[in-house]
Formats: C-alpha cells, sequence, structure tokens
C-alpha cells in the first residue's frame, strides 16, 4: 500500500488518477478556465513559470483560491522558437542564460 494514499484516506483497491495542469502563465486564455476545471474538480494539480507573462495573473488567482494546488514549474530555457522570455536573476549576457 502507498503510505501517501493511505494518508489521503484511500485503501489498496483504490484507484487515484491525478491530472496535472502543467506551464501554466505562458497564454492568458488558460488562467480563466483553470479556475473552474479546480472547481468542477478535473484538475487535481497546477504549476506555473515565473519567467511567463502571464505569471502575475496566476498569482493572483492562488491568493483569490486559497486551496488551488499550485506549485512552481522549474523553468530553465524558452524552448519555443518564436515565443521567448528571459531570465528572472539577471540579464547579464555573460551570465550564460540567454541566447542572441
Amino acid at each position: 500500500m502507498n503510505a501517501a494514499l493511505q494518508a489521503l484516506g484511500f485503501d489498496a483497491r483504490d484507484r487515484v488518477l491525478i491530472i496535472h495542469a502543467d506551464d501554466v502563465g505562458m497564454c492568458q486564455v488558460i488562467l480563466s478556465g483553470l479556475v473552474n476545471l479546480f472547481d468542477c474538480g478535473l484538475v487535481s494539480s497546477a504549476s506555473v513559470m515565473v519567467p511567463c507573462p502571464w505569471f502575475q495573473q496566476a498569482a493572483a488567482i492562488c491568493r483569490d483560491h486559497p486551496t488551488i494546488d499550485m506549485g512552481v514549474h522549474l523553468t530553465l530555457n524558452s524552448e519555443w522558437p518564436l515565443y521567448r522570455w528571459g531570465p528572472i536573476s539577471t540579464r547579464d549576457p555573460g551570465s550564460g542564460l540567454m541566447d542572441e
């Protein structure tokens, strides 16, 4: 028996499905729907990307809905060729965190 599931009240015969919303903050359109998905129980958890343009709005949603299980997505790079975001720690070109 999985101890974490047992602590949540499940027994050995129960099956648990966790649906995780990833990359929150990349697009504004997901933010309004995200609250509805949590409220309906269709999403169990989510993770926000701090350097993305809609991080502040995602943080505001978390403040307004403290029961939302929101983690931080460790964002090491911006892999999209036409949709870029910069580092949050430094903008020094010598840091190696920015490309041309």
